[in-house]
């Protein structure tokens, strides 16, 4: 507890205290509760060897001292309030150390692209510490800082089971496909631990975004899902689960009366129109499906 400036309005008393555990303005003398829950200006009473400073906000990857110091309060609230922005400027070299700095460009470089994908939080985090462990101590320029970031984002997508074409990712965040491979490279140079085996992608993960990016009604959806389930059948080999995918949109597209052609639908997901024709002929010819025309 900590005394308060005042006087209680009932016995005169000004041995007024702060009580934390109640939250409220109590009078010494008489037991009087003179105001609950007041805004306290005083500072934050804590054991004598208790140094470590308040902090706000939740730990994350995706800032260079996880969200720690970039929010630390110590002391007097009001002292830094006073001080601004200004401080905060002055004092950025204490701030962002030597060693952090680039990690701090790399992760802005990642968050920019995180704002154009909108990821879920477990892939940003992932994004975001792939990221810090490959550019820490190196001393990147600014191309390859952002060659990085999306290489992290793409196989942070992977590490968690919801993976996009690489074709696809690379138009949705604007770098060409070398510049994703050369990043990968990279990340697997420095942090060891990062192996993704090759994986089998289920056609069904291209469908949904192939159908949402031509702004098709979900019925085509639900037909192509199907005629996918036809191919299982017969082991179609030899192909892409991206062509396979957009060969199933573009099928049900004309059975459903939706009609897109072959050049619009793979493009959606990075894909010629001739690997959607190739994709269309081994469908038709080894499922029971007749087109008429």
């Amino acid at each position: 507890m900590s005394y308060v400036k005042a006087v209680c309005r009932f016995c005169g008393s000004t041995q007024i205290v702060f009580d934390e555990s109640l939250n409220a303005l109590v009078c010494a003398g008489c037991g009087l509760v003179l105001d609950e829950k007041p805004v306290y200006n005083g500072f934050e009473s804590g054991g004598k060897t208790d140094s470590a400073p308040r902090y706000s906000g939740a730990f994350t990857n995706r800032v260079h001292d996880h969200g720690v110091g970039g929010t630390e309060i110590a002391g007097s609230i009001l002292s830094h309030v006073k001080s601004g922005r200004t401080w905060a400027a002055k004092h950025y070299d204490i701030r962002v150390d030597k060693s952090n700095r680039i990690v701090k460009k790399g992760l802005t470089e990642l968050n920019e692209l995180i704002k154009i994908l909108k990821p879920p939080s477990s892939v940003q985090e992932t994004a975001a510490d792939l990221t810090s462990q490959t550019v820490r101590g190196m001393n990147y320029k600014e191309k390859t800082l952002r060659r990085i970031a999306a290489a992290a984002l793409y196989l942070a997508y992977k590490i968690h089971n919801q993976p996009k074409a690489a074709r696809t990712f690379a138009q949705e965040v604007g770098i060409s496909m070398d510049d994703l491979w050369e990043g990968i490279r990279k990340i697997r140079e420095i942090v060891k631990d990062v192996k993704i085996e090759p994986q089998k992608y289920d056609p069904r993960t291209y469908v949904s975004i192939i159908v949402k990016k031509l702004s098709l009604p979900s019925e085509v959806e639900v037909l192509a899902n199907k005629l996918l389930s036809a191919t299982e059948e017969v082991h179609l080999s030899g192909k892409s689960p991206a062509s396979l995918a957009a060969a199933s949109v573009y099928l049900a597209s004309i059975i459903s009366n939706n009609k897109r052609n072959q050049l619009e639908v793979g493009g959606s997901v990075g894909l010629t129109d001739v690997a959607v024709r190739n994709a269309y002929d081994s469908i038709v010819k080894n499922t029971y499906i007749d087109i008429i025309m």
